[in-house]
């Protein structure tokens, strides 16, 4: 993959918080990084899941390693269960 316009829109698929998802979600953040250096404006990351309940958990660990690895500050969404 390559990088030809400012912005990407990822649609992340995940397995049901499969350790495979936190995986591919750390190469995601790598990959951004590169991108970053390389001049990318914005990036669109859409996370989906077969079961929609687990999208939160995993939305929340990619923001917090997007935060500490690009240094950005998206705001980490809070769980509420119940």
């Amino acid at each position: 993959m390559r990088l030809t316009t400012p912005r990407a829109f990822i649609r992340f698929v995940g397995n049901s918080l499969h350790p495979t998802d936190y995986h591919r979600c750390n190469s995601w953040v790598e990959r951004i990084a590169a991108w970053k250096d390389a001049g990318i404006e914005s990036v669109y990351f859409f996370m989906h899941q077969h079961n929609e309940l687990h999208s939160p958990e995993l939305c929340q660990y990619l923001i917090v390693q997007l935060n500490q690895q690009l240094n950005t500050n998206i705001p980490v969404p809070e769980l509420v269960h119940g």
